[in-house]
């Protein structure tokens, strides 16, 4: 599971690197979506939606975005919560983030290799019992067949 655990953290690395690539292109859209949250929490919000923000973005007719099929993709939506988080610490909550799936897929993978470990420990211990109980047992039948017989 390992292999697929570096092919998602691969994966994840190249939507982020393709993310800052358009980012890079399109500062404008940072611009705004930073304005539209500073107005949001100056209007005394504890959270928000990240998607709202954007959304008004799209709707901001002004914008003109550069690489890419969509205007601002779906897919970078979150990038951009994340940005503003590690740029305003102070509202590093302002926005409710999930893990990004590749991270959820991860974080379950790890679960699961964790179990198998634990399950093959589990296994070794199983086989190291019963084979003290094989051994305890050839112990007793020859005791008992030295009792019945006299012989060794």
């Amino acid at each position: 599971m390992s292999l697929m655990i570096e092919q998602l953290e691969q994966k994840l690395q190249e939507r982020k690197e393709a993310w800052w690539e358009w980012h890079k292109k399109n500062p404008q859209v940072w611009n705004k979506f930073e304005e539209y949250t500073l107005e949001a929490i100056k209007t005394g919000r504890k959270h928000y939606s990240h998607w709202a923000i954007i959304n008004r973005i799209r709707w901001n007719r002004e914008i003109e975005t550069n690489g890419g099929e969509f205007k601002i993709s779906n897919d970078y939506i979150s990038f951009y919560a994340r940005l503003f988080h590690a740029r305003h610490p102070d509202h590093n909550d302002f926005f409710r983030l999930k893990q990004f799936k590749e991270e959820k897929i991860i974080e379950k993978l790890k679960s699961v290799d964790e179990n198998i470990d634990r399950m093959s420990d589990k296994i070794v211990d199983l086989s190291n019992a019963v084979e003290r109980v094989n051994q305890k047992s050839q112990l007793l039948a020859a005791q008992k067949n030295i009792l019945f017989t006299g012989k060794r």
